[in-house]
């Protein structure tokens, strides 16, 4: 029988590896608000997606953790292109696999 904490339902079957994953998720959960407390919210939340939804409403962490994983695809990007600015189409490419994947 598995228990199930709440956080992300992180399921492990010992409950020290629960308190273990718990406060992992928590960890975590706490570094990406940091992350994106200072940042402007047109930066954090990407809505051109879905015209439906209210740009003004305030990003969520959801919008947070794909904004700080978009970003450290686009570091790895670069870091993998070398010294040299992109050429529009490996940026253009980029930018289409970043949105994809965040």
């Amino acid at each position: 029988m598995k228990e199930v904490e709440g956080i992300e339902q992180v399921q492990v079957r010992r409950v020290w590896s629960n308190v273990g994953a718990l406060n992992l998720s928590l960890w975590v959960h706490s570094l990406v608000e940091l992350w994106g407390w200072s940042r402007p919210a047109a930066e954090l939340s990407d809505r051109s997606a879905s015209p439906w939804d209210d740009a003004g409403r305030r990003p969520s962490h959801a919008d947070r953790r794909k904004a700080l994983q978009r970003e450290m695809l686009e570091e790895e990007f670069q870091r993998g292109w070398g010294e040299g600015p992109l050429l529009p189409k490996i940026r253009d490419l980029r930018d289409r696999v970043v949105k994809l994947v965040a």
